[in-house]
């Protein structure tokens, strides 16, 4: 199997004193992302960034997120919702794609999303003490993005995170897409870490003469910075393809380009979520309920919307439990689902 970001550093990078892009890092971001999205996107982010942080660049998230705390602790509910979040659950799915070769049967994918790895100071072990469990049982890692909780850059705090993880507790070859809360700034810092971000970019997966393709789009949500025909540029006839994306919001597009399974996060499942696991819309979710959370298919396409392992804002969670998802490939499965229906091979959750 190739893999660009297989050959770790002993010691990955340790995280920039600021996140900036050498003159360098900006030439070649713009010929792997293509000149107008890369331009496009640094713009979003510069914009978004002056408008929530002002001036001083200060995240609205970092004074609204002690208030919040305090009303939780007030309604008694703090205990239990930060309780909720730090247990992170192993999910298993399998999904049978039609014509994966025989060589990727049983391949295994460790599906990681929306870390926030910034929100709290317990996260970090309490995701490790998860991945402990898992270790050795899966031949890639994906990172559907999110690895920041503050959407306004003054911190490395989370990319330096992301490397420790990969350093220390990932045991495969890790790819991964960013997220809206993420920068192309990070970039640089979480490729030398070991992580390979896929920029509408794919790489080939190799056992034998057998190939995967494995796909990532920039954050089609938000951002919308996002190339698929650029990301499936490199794939052969018949080559079944994996594609990461941030959001599900390519549900419909990928569809039409035939992608086999998509892995994408960004909905948290909710978050907070009432008991009988109905969420609240939030009104950037450009894309249809039924494939907010957990599996579902449009056509011949698959799909896997992960709960995340992190939160957003504040670090609670209600009726929703965060999850590192095991994605188990498996030869055969019919050609066609209806709209909504769910394939064969449904999932299961356990403690950690």
């Amino acid at each position: 199997m190739s893999s660009p970001a297989s050959n770790k550093p002993a010691a990955a990078s340790a995280g920039r004193a600021w996140l900036r892009l050498t003159r360098e890092e900006r030439a070649q971001l713009k010929r792997r992302m293509g000149p107008a999205l890369f331009q496009e996107r640094l713009l979003r982010e510069d914009t978004r960034e002056l408008k929530m942080g002002g001036l001083f660049r200060w995240c609205p998230m970092r004074w609204l997120n002690p208030i919040a705390r305090a009303g939780l602790h007030l309604t008694g509910l703090w205990k239990a919702g930060r309780r909720n979040y730090l247990d992170i659950r192993v999910r298993e799915e399998t999904f049978f794609l039609p014509g994966l070769p025989a060589a990727f049967d049983g391949f295994t994918i460790l599906h990681l999303s929306d870390l926030h790895f910034d929100l709290d100071p317990d996260f970090p072990d309490a995701l490790a003490q998860t991945l402990e469990t898992i270790r050795g049982r899966y031949d890639v890692a994906a990172f559907t993005g999110d690895f920041n909780n503050y959407t306004v850059h003054n911190s490395t705090l989370a990319v330096r995170l992301t490397a420790r993880l990969l350093r220390e507790h990932i045991s495969a070859p890790a790819y991964g897409v960013l997220g809206n809360h993420d920068s192309l700034r990070d970039i640089p810092s979480l490729e030398e870490a070991g992580l390979r971000i896929l920029l509408n970019e794919s790489v080939t997966l190799r056992r034998g003469r057998d190939t995967l393709l494995l796909a990532g789009i920039d954050d089609p949500n938000i951002f919308q910075t996002h190339n698929l025909r650029a990301a499936l540029s490199a794939r052969k006839p018949g080559q079944p393809v994996v594609l990461l994306a941030h959001a599900p919001s390519c549900w419909r597009e990928a569809a039409d380009q035939s992608v086999d399974l998509v892995l994408c996060g960004h909905v948290h499942g909710g978050q907070i979520c009432l008991p009988n696991g109905r969420t609240i819309p939030w009104r950037n979710w450009k894309f249809p309920a039924a494939v907010r959370r957990g599996r579902w298919c449009e056509g011949t396409t698959q799909g896997y919307t992960t709960y995340g392992a992190g939160a957003c804002g504040i670090p609670i969670r209600f009726f929703c439990p965060p999850e590192a998802v095991l994605i188990h490939l498996r030869q055969g499965g019919k050609a066609a689902f209806s709209a909504g229906r769910l394939p064969s091979g449904g999932g299961r959750q356990s403690a950690a």
